[in-house]
């Protein structure tokens, strides 16, 4: 048991000397730290420059899609316009709420008159969001 006491009292010393005399062995440097913030740093400015890239990416996109679609409007436009049976649904439809009735004065049937009213709702909705 002695031995044992000797030898954890040699231990303690050993420690306690080292601490005195290199006390950089029981603390962490602070260039470790540095080099990783300056990693971490450049990764940041490598990860905003992508996004930057990405979102001026996605605004091209969206803006060449924007384009397609007013071509896709000026293209269909002109035969939507020349068909006097749409334009007669929709001007009875400015006019009259009921279905029924403007099927009855232009000799259509309802289900004719719901579609012309609900395409010329999508081509609304189409030409507003551009």
């Amino acid at each position: 048991m002695e031995y044992f006491l000797v030898f954890l009292l040699g231990i303690a010393l050993a420690v306690v000397v080292l601490f005195v005399t290199r006390p950089a062995l029981f603390t962490r440097s602070s260039e470790d730290y540095t080099l990783f913030e300056t990693m971490f740093d450049d990764a940041m400015e490598e990860l905003e420059r992508r996004q930057q890239e990405f979102i001026e990416d996605i605004q091209a996109r969206h803006n060449a899609l924007l384009e397609l679609q007013a071509k896709l409007n000026t293209a269909i436009a002109p035969d939507r316009a020349r068909s006097p049976k749409v334009l007669a649904v929709l001007e009875l439809a400015q006019q009259e709420d009921d279905i029924n009735v403007i099927a009855k004065q232009l000799g259509l049937g309802v289900g004719e008159v719901e579609l012309i009213l609900e395409l010329n709702k999508e081509w609304e909705m189409l030409a507003e969001s551009e």
